[in-house]
């Protein structure tokens, strides 16, 4: 346990992109069981490439913006720059080319659903390395998503036709990528602080520690005694019992 206790750093964008797709799925899959199927596929062919595109956009300028702010060109393998010109070419590319990209809008849905199920294994590794038993659970939503998402993608089932196994698909992925994000949040806080715990634990049984409580122990005050004097067995000046055997 002790060789696992170190700093779990957290990706702040890939963080809100794992919660904005998330409720984004969960929106979709209950709209369509309780809104108008087509009036919700026209929304979705029309405006939903033109929103992925901004919000690949804003992304890709986020790595290129933190990049630069957080000095990240010392590091020869960081890519964050790349990263975000590359995000900022397919947001601008969906955007031109909306019409022609809408035409596979089922197909990126379903990919989007693989990426999600990939994000859950990536988190029941990192529980498994913190030594957390949910990670299991991760593990089976990550492969479930996964297996899901491509059989969709292998059928020639249309994700916004009003099918009920579509809207199932959309509020499942959702549920499960928010609930394996939440074992992950619960994890690294249980990790934390047996993090604490342990590093507590450690500094009262360092040697320096005990060093530290023994330097204090010389300026306590030394024990006192009191002696009291015997003065009874002691004869009184001119009394014969000097000379009694």
């Amino acid at each position: 346990m002790a060789q696992n206790i170190q700093e779990i750093k957290e990706s702040k964008a890939g963080l809100a992109a794992n919660i904005i797709g998330a409720i984004a799925f969960l929106a979709l899959g209950i709209c369509l069981v309780t809104l108008d199927v087509s009036f919700i596929a026209r929304i979705i062919y029309s405006f939903s490439i033109l929103a992925i595109g901004i919000l690949f956009i804003c992304f890709g300028m986020y790595y290129m913006i933190k990049y630069f702010f957080n000095h990240e060109y010392v590091r020869i393998t960081s890519y964050g720059f790349t990263m975000g010109v590359i995000l900022v070419i397919i947001g601008a590319t969906f955007i031109i080319n909306a019409g022609t990209v809408s035409a596979f809008i089922d197909a990126l849905v379903c990919l989007i659903g693989i990426v999600f199920g990939a994000v859950m294994l990536q988190q029941s590794f990192a529980l498994f390395h913190i030594q957390r038993g949910s990670w299991f659970i991760s593990l089976l939503l990550g492969i479930a998503t996964i297996a899901a998402s491509i059989y969709i993608l292998l059928t020639p089932l249309k994700i916004f036709d009003g099918t009920i196994l579509s809207s199932i698909y959309l509020i499942v992925v959702g549920g499960f990528s928010l609930f394996s994000l939440l074992l992950m949040v619960i994890g690294l806080n249980d990790h934390k602080k047996d993090s604490d715990r342990i590093f507590k634990r450690n500094m009262e049984e360092s040697p320096f520690a005990s060093k530290q409580r023994v330097d204090e122990s010389i300026f306590e005050d030394e024990p006192s005694f009191d002696v009291k004097e015997d003065t009874g067995t002691q004869p009184k000046e001119g009394s014969d019992d000097l000379f009694e055997e």
